[in-house]
């Protein structure tokens, strides 16, 4: 776990899925949500996405099958981006320019020519932004996470070896009674470069809105230095150009508005509107 204050902001980051979940079980409540109901525990499922922190731990940690067939049906139908192509010098026994030394040695592949060759595989970094407000529906949340399931998956099939991370950016609720700026940023590597896409284990922390609602939430209980002006609502959320400078990588906002199918190239990807 990797921790950084600059003034009232803080910025928290963990490896895995395994380091965060050992971390928001094995952390005692912080003094500001210790006597309080928690929004981690409510019985919800309609706004929550589970019926208990419980249950969403486990789909964390063992995967979501439901959605894991559904996705895996999904994307299988994905296109493909357009591949990513550098020009490089060949030598051939045609070309647009000789090369003397090796014609006056008798080379037969004295003539250099032009040719396209697909990019090596190249790590990209990507931030999934979760951070959704009390009044975004079940639904839309979901929907929003999938089309960046796809982008993944456009990435990973063009040869890109992805870091994926979910990230969360909540603030204090402005308030007349105080002048204080505190923020958190948290965000959790669920995917590294050398590892395949697995759709079983990103289906869950992705997509199912516990991730922000139990999960997530059950961060903002534990983390020592949380003010109790957090207790009601849980913070606002940052905003995606918050979201952007806080986090190397390409960040994919909260809500995407292109059309995922008109995203051809990483140049796409990164010109996401924001």
């Amino acid at each position: 776990m990797l921790e950084t204050r600059n003034g009232e902001k803080v910025k928290i980051e963990f490896g895995s899925i395994h380091e965060f979940v050992d971390y928001i079980t094995k952390t005692p409540l912080n003094e500001s949500f210790r006597w309080t109901s928690l929004a981690s525990n409510a019985s919800d499922k309609g706004w929550h996405g589970t019926r208990s922190f419980e249950e969403a731990s486990d789909l964390l940690k063992h995967g979501w099958p439901d959605m894991s067939e559904k996705l895996t049906t999904k994307l299988k139908a994905e296109g493909k981006m357009e591949p990513s192509y550098v020009s490089k010098i060949v030598y051939d026994v045609q070309g647009f320019q000789p090369i003397v030394p090796l014609y006056l040695q008798g080379v037969p592949t004295s003539m250099a020519s032009r040719k396209k060759v697909v990019m090596k595989q190249k790590v990209v970094t990507i931030n999934k932004d979760v951070s959704y407000s009390g009044g975004t529906p079940v639904d839309t949340i979901m929907e929003e996470s999938i089309k960046a399931f796809r982008i993944i998956k456009k990435l990973e099939s063009q040869g890109y070896r992805v870091n994926l991370n979910v990230c969360l950016g909540t603030k204090r609720w402005p308030s007349s009674s105080a002048d204080t700026d505190e923020q958190y940023y948290v965000r959790i590597r669920v995917k590294s470069a050398n590892e395949k896409l697995n759709v079983s284990k990103l289906a869950f922390p992705l997509v199912n809105p516990s991730m922000l609602r139990r999960i997530l939430f059950r961060f903002i209980e534990v983390y020592p230095s949380v003010s109790k002006s957090f207790v009601c609502s849980y913070g606002y959320p940052a905003n995606d150009k918050d979201m952007k400078r806080e986090f190397d990588g390409i960040t994919l906002p909260a809500f995407i508005s292109t059309d995922i199918d008109k995203i051809r190239n990483l140049e796409d990807i990164k010109g996401l509107k924001i």
